[in-house]
């Protein structure tokens, strides 16, 4: 592990996500406002925010003096204020006994320290003594001084503030853990490169978002080498270990509790959560209620109860001895086992024991294990399965169930194993046939699987007709080859089938979906990604083994991008990642990474979709599955070539050894280069030959997505042809007909199908397209000699860019070499030939007058015309 990283993450942190709050409060104590709280957990920030505050305002002017309250001063009259008056603490301490005498006192002392406007930063108000916290709000009072203080949650608000606060006056801020976006920037910044979001959502988890315990876990994850870099993402692996640090910090609050809160706090700590009524020791309710004041604890609607942060749930359990853990555990079941009526209740009782050392039957580990598999704990079904196996030895049942759980982990190698294994016991009917479903799955897993996984699929035949589920796993291993049409009508087949049941149903509409999107079926597909999504969300996806509410959302944003609705294709798909890393399912995760990157990349958002792909690559080398890792590795190429990387695009592609098969996304991004390098005749062989090949195994969506890069890169004659016929014979495919108008326009340099096309990319929130749509558009104006209007739609090209992330595509800098005008010439060109005066034009764009004046003149230059008169007429 290497050094730099360590002692970066040892220095002191970047003040991240605080500047709106910052902001708000420099605004507020410049204004009105005379005293500024800002409270919250501790370790959430609250020091630095404030201390952000007075940097402010001594940027502009202000003195800003600090005073810091603590507890063993906090009996101490003027304990906190006097070192602030180094000359006159005799003084101030003489006249302490006198209120008036001591405020006058004091602002003479201020005026001899300190001229006006003043600041008194405050950490800790609460820690005030009495005498202090007296002066300091008669000090605000008579606004002698505005104060910037902290104050931990839960802790009141000094006597003496509240008798002086008003709305007016006075303003209390609350500040918030750091969100998942933050602490990824945040970490960004202090590893010198990219984290992946699944780590920066774990150490969301893990920390509840507080930057104080966030800094001591990726401190002990760098010295344990659990968050390391791979593939150039920062990714973390296993559970993240805080550093002696977090330890000693949370054993020092804990020691500071009576034996009954300690006794909560320890059955809290091993256990997870508890219901209050299971915390039967004498004095346990009472120390329940203190330690939720304190906000150590978080008590729900069903007065479930558990700890409030997850670190204290860490460090306490691993404080305690072996026997005090189990004899908590075995109380808590004991206490479950006679009011438990849930499976969620016999799930936690049989863990609990598992953990506690007790013996176990195999027969209820498993049934237990099954439970876990029902809620989607693939953690837990591991840990059963494998302590079931351990007692009764190897079982088919118990191999698959494990089997399956690894596979969920993304841990293939040791799935296939296991799998292998059950298999070889000889198991018949529907174990066998699962057994047989996960193994192909797991083989689909691995680069380069699918062959293998068709072998295992085969050898289940036993030629006679398939079984229905083994059938369906064997489509979706044709749609993975690009085979849609096959896809669909293996599915088709097996539906016939089917029952009517809504689980019959959502199964057939879930393996629908996406053939039918690939055909450009898209209403079809969508309804059935629909179906399938609300099955699952009443099921709370524990109906049918793989059919979680994750794994719907990731079908429904797949359908959605194929449909052309990016935006609604993006919120699907975020929603479907928060749910795959809540069940630790790493192939969907890697999936919905994979498929946010498309989805940017659609938009036009160049950097973040290259930021998912790497997190997709990164992903797939860490937790797998690997099979992932080319398909982003050649998405990212692409995106690096539309934001003009070239060579970073070519060091990607040669890192792939020779005759591995790159996929859809290596063919673009080969095509690309080519016709970057003045190559369009191999450009257009590649994507013209694999349009067709597409075109014949029914994926039209790939063959249209060819056949318009192909017309992007120059070769629009040359795609439109083809995409004509596409879209003809599939009129129900909405994109493909806004990918034909397209390509067509491009063809014919058809100025009015161009904006129609932008028009219709940018309501889709296909910006890119757009963008280069109405250049396109901007040159056949400017070439049939309509300069106004040309511009105008120069204008509009930009305005699209500009919701791009760096596009340098051929279409945009072609565009802009032909375009003598800069960007900001023709935003005021356009304006006054529309008739606005120069003082409009100004007052409209935020500059003077004599600036607007003068780009009027560099456009009358460079367009050769002598006025406004001329300017109307282009």
């Amino acid at each position: 592990m290497a050094v730099q990283p360590l002692e970066s993450a040892l220095a002191p942190w970047p003040l991240t996500g605080r500047a709106a709050i910052v902001q708000r409060s420099t605004a507020a104590l410049t204004g009105h406002v005379r005293t500024l709280v800002i409270s919250g957990a501790s370790g959430v920030g609250k020091s630095r925010a404030v201390a952000a505050v007075g940097e402010g305002l001594a940027a502009h002017g202000w003195a800003v003096l600090h005073a810091t309250g603590t507890s063993i001063m906090s009996t101490v009259p003027l304990g906190a204020l006097l070192p602030l008056f180094p000359t006159d603490r005799a003084q101030l301490s003489e006249a302490s006994t006198v209120p008036a005498t001591l405020l006058d006192r004091a602002i003479v002392a201020l005026d001899a320290v300190a001229p006006s406007p003043r600041l008194l930063v405050i950490d800790d108000l609460g820690l005030l003594d009495p005498l202090s916290a007296t002066l300091v709000a008669q000090l605000v009072a008579v606004d002698a001084l505005r104060i910037a203080a902290t104050l931990r949650s839960g802790d009141a608000l000094p006597d003496p503030f509240m008798s002086t606060w008003s709305a007016d006056r006075a303003l209390r801020i609350e500040l918030a853990p750091l969100d998942v976006e933050t602490i990824r920037e945040l970490l960004a910044h202090v590893l010198a490169g990219p984290v992946a979001h699944r780590t920066a959502s774990d150490l969301e988890r893990a920390t509840g978002g507080n930057p104080l315990y966030l800094r001591e876990l990726v401190v002990g994850a760098l010295e344990s080498g659990r968050l390391a870099a791979q593939a150039g993402v920062w990714q973390l692996t296993g559970d993240p270990v805080g550093s002696p640090a977090l330890r000693d910090l949370i054993l020092a609050r804990v020691a500071q509790l009576d034996p009954d809160e300690r006794d909560v706090v320890d059955r809290l700590a091993v256990t997870g959560e508890l219901r209050a009524a299971h915390l039967v020791a004498p004095g346990a309710r009472d120390a329940l209620a203190r330690l939720e004041n304190a906000g150590l604890v978080h008590i729900g609607e069903r007065l479930e109860v558990r700890l409030a942060h997850p670190q204290y749930a860490a460090v306490v359990a691993s404080s305690l001895s072996r026997l005090r853990t189990a004899d908590l555990l075995l109380e808590q079941a004991e206490l479950l086992d006679r009011d438990g009526t849930t499976a969620a209740d016999a799930l936690r009782t049989v863990t609990w024991r598992l953990a506690a050392g007790a013996d176990a039957d195999p027969e209820i580990l498993a049934s237990t294990a099954r439970l876990a598999r029902q809620a989607g704990d693939h953690r837990t079904v591991d840990r059963l399965a494998t302590a079931a196996l351990s007692a009764g030895g190897p079982r088919p049942d118990l191999l698959l169930l494990r089997g399956e759980a690894l596979l969920r982990m993304g841990r293939v190698s040791e799935a296939l194993e296991q799998l292998h294994a059950g298999a070889a016991l000889g198991p018949d009917g529907e174990l066998a046939t699962a057994i047989t479903a996960t193994t192909a799955m797991a083989h689909a897993s691995v680069h380069e699987g699918l062959a293998e996984a068709l072998a295992v699929l085969r050898g289940a035949d036993g030629g006679g007709a398939p079984d229905p589920s083994l059938a369906l796993i064997r489509a979706l291993i044709e749609l993975y080859s690009n085979n849609a049409a096959e896809a669909d009508r293996i599915v088709c087949g097996v539906a016939g089938g089917f029952g009517d049941s809504p689980a019959e149903q959502a199964i057939i509409a879930a393996s629908r979906a996406q053939p039918l999107a690939a055909l450009g079926r898209t209403d079809e597909a969508l309804a059935a990604a629909e179906t399938a999504l609300a099955f699952a969300r009443a099921t709370q996806g524990r109906a049918i083994p793989g059919h979680t509410v994750a794994n719907a959302l990731l079908t429904l944003g797949t359908v959605q991008l194929h449909a052309g609705s990016i935006d609604a294709a993006r919120a699907t798909a975020t929603e479907a990642l928060v749910e795959a890393i809540d069940a630790d399912d790493e192939i969907v995760s890697r999936s919905i990474e994979f498929l946010l990157g498309r989805i940017a990349a659609d938009a036009g958002l160049l950097e973040t979709a290259a930021r998912w792909f790497r997190d997709t690559m990164s992903g797939a080398m860490t937790a797998g599955p690997i099979s992932l890792y080319i398909p982003g590795l050649a998405s990212l190429a692409v995106a690096l070539i539309a934001h003009g990387d070239l060579d970073d695009a070519r060091r990607e592609l040669a890192s792939v050894p020779a005759g591995v098969d790159t996929g859809p996304g290596g063919l673009i991004a080969r095509a690309w280069l080519s016709a970057l390098d003045g190559d369009l005749g191999t450009a257009r062989r590649l994507l013209v030959d694999e349009a067709q090949n597409m075109a014949e195994t029914g994926h039209v969506f790939l063959a249209g997505t060819f056949l318009v890069h192909l017309a992007r890169m120059g070769g629009a004659d040359a795609a439109a042809h083809s995409i004509a016929r596409l879209a003809a014979g599939l009129p129900q495919s909405p994109l493909l007909a806004m990918q034909a108008a397209h390509v067509a326009a491009e063809a014919g340099a058809d100025c009015a199908g161009l904006e129609a096309a932008g028009e219709a990319w940018a309501a889709h929130g296909a910006h890119l397209l757009a963008a280069e749509a109405f250049a396109s558009a901007a040159r056949a104006a400017r070439a049939a000699g309509e300069q106004r209007h040309a511009m105008a739609l120069q204008n509009r090209s930009d305005v699209e860019a500009a919701r791009c992330e760096g596009p340098a595509t051929p279409l945009l800098r072609f565009s802009e070499e032909l375009t003598p005008l800069t960007r900001r010439e023709r935003e005021i060109a356009t304006l006054a030939a529309d008739g606005a005066s120069s003082k409009d034009i100004a007052a409209k764009l935020f500059l003077s007058t004599r600036t607007v004046d003068n780009h009027l003149q560099s456009v009358y230059g460079k367009l050769g015309i002598s006025g406004r008169h001329e300017l109307a007429r282009l």
